[in-house]
């Protein structure tokens, strides 16, 4: 008896929480794809890094050939720079990586919660339209 009552009073609820649910996943979902664009903006930037420190690389090599050490340093000084903002990128692509993946996790934990309740209360109504049809008029 309590159980059944308990059921009755929780159907206002699950009515009310399937919407809030749908709001957050799509909140949610939202989110996930700001970092995915982010992400591939990092990965954007740490490729012209990676071509910027090879061309540098390159030029500081001619420069040593040419007899000019200081334009050698002077490019070697700019590959470090390029060499640092590309591991500071890193760090950053790390970082966005793991909150891509948290909020993965949290898009199924509210997809399976918004699949429970549908679930159950497509169950209740089937059981309601159940004892609508056994009763006789």
């Amino acid at each position: 008896m309590l159980a059944g009552k308990v059921a009755l009073e929780s159907e206002p609820m699950m009515g009310q929480e399937l919407p809030r649910l749908a709001a957050r996943l799509e909140k949610v979902r939202s989110g996930i794809a700001a970092l995915a664009q982010s992400r591939e903006r990092v990965q954007a930037q740490i490729t012209v890094l990676e071509r910027q420190e090879a061309k540098l690389g390159g030029q500081a090599a001619k420069a040593r050939q040419m007899g000019r050490e200081d334009l050698a340093r002077t490019a070697l000084a700019r590959q470090r720079e390029a060499e640092s903002q590309r591991t500071e990128l890193a760090v950053q692509l790390d970082q966005l990586l793991g909150e891509e993946a948290g909020l993965a996790i949290v898009a199924q934990r509210l997809q399976a919660r918004k699949a429970w309740i549908y679930w159950f209360g497509v169950q209740d109504q089937d059981r309601e339209d159940a004892f609508d049809t056994n009763v006789g008029p």
